[in-house]
């Protein structure tokens, strides 16, 4: 696992048995997301462990030998055994309350780390929604639309190029109907906050045409426009899924390009049905990347087509239940009922 996202705990600790389906969410205490999934949990009287990875590690000990593996904090322990699922949200780097210069300071984060990431190796990856190698490994866009295809999902037409020739070429077939959109992240950090850059999806006009010259230097994302009545965003979790549709027009009334725009706050949210088609496309990739949950991107065309966008194999979804339009904390504690034979 990536050193900069390790665990750095500090837990939320809901009920008291510690059988089989002890349910271990890694995550940091900004999460909302968790803060809303944790609620849902304990109302279904689930037995839980939280980690905060941005707080102290004051309050966690550990004991690792070859008679047992255990995690304490303070009158509770866990083993890797009594682990039925472990959701891995949105850790953040460790945070270390210890002395000595910035050389000590990273010497212990490195042997707290390799502590906990070697009791964590001993829970299988199957038990995670989703393990971290999983969520990287299906993390990269051209592999994700080429998948898609091979799946049998409807996929705009798109390229990834350095060559300026290729791409005017890409340009001329689609006109106006071309857009261009971020390959990796559409965040640009800068020294303080209010200088970041969002990077939206955007279409191409002829006045973009000169700026070609600079693809040598970057590779961009080409892809056919979509002309599209809704978005949608479709949540897998062990193999339930549930879609919502986002509507929010643009000046001239139609779907706006980018429906992240204007911080969503003029979104409509709906739930709607998923076509059996998609559903098949979608558990074919989910099986292929061998993920538990995704967060999917779809838009579905003026003609009813549903084209698939992007996985987002780690994305957010609690606001479209708080917005009223799903219940997806249902599905997760559905399956996590179901796994620990409750």
């Amino acid at each position: 696992m990536n050193r900069s996202n390790t665990f750095h705990q500090s837990p939320i600790m809901q009920g008291h048995s510690m059988d089989e389906s002890v349910v271990l969410i890694f995550t940091n205490s900004e999460d909302v997301t968790a803060d809303y999934l944790c609620d849902r949990l304990r109302k279904s009287q689930m037995d839980l462990i939280r980690f905060d990875t941005d707080t102290s590690l004051d309050s966690l000990r550990v004991n690792l030998t070859l008679d047992g593996l255990t995690l304490t904090w303070g009158d509770r322990s866990v083993r890797p055994e009594q682990i039925g699922t472990v959701i891995h949200r949105r850790p953040k780097p460790l945070v270390l309350n210890v002395g000595g210069d910035e050389y000590q300071q990273n010497h212990t984060s490195e042997e707290w780390a390799e502590a906990i990431e070697g009791f964590l190796a001993h829970i299988p990856a199957d038990k995670w929604i989703n393990h971290p190698t999983k969520n990287y490994m299906a993390s990269h866009k051209v592999q994700q639309l080429t998948y898609a295809h091979k799946c049998g999902l409807n996929v705009p037409e798109w390229m990834v190029t350095t060559s300026p020739e290729q791409a005017n070429d890409f340009l001329i077939e689609h006109g106006s109907e071309a857009i261009v959109k971020p390959l990796a992240s559409g965040y640009i950090e800068r020294d303080t906050p209010d200088r970041d850059t969002l990077i939206y999806t955007r279409s191409i006009t002829d006045t973009d045409i000169a700026l070609l010259d600079r693809l040598p230097n970057c590779p961009v994302l080409f892809q056919e426009r979509v002309n599209k009545r809704a978005d949608v965003r479709l949540v897998v979790v062990d193999n339930q899924m549930e879609a919502v549709s986002l509507v929010a027009c643009d000046q001239s009334g139609n779907q706006r390009l980018d429906i992240r725009r204007d911080n969503m706050c003029d979104v409509e949210y709906t739930s709607v049905p998923v076509p059996s088609s998609v559903y098949e496309g979608v558990s074919k990739m989910m099986q292929k990347y061998a993920l538990r949950f995704a967060a999917i991107d779809f838009a579905i065309t003026d003609d009813g087509k549903w084209m698939f966008f992007e996985v987002n194999p780690n994305g957010q979804w609690a606001w479209l239940d708080l917005a009223g339009a799903s219940d997806i904390g249902q599905m997760f504690v559905d399956s996590l009922q179901k796994l620990s034979g409750n």
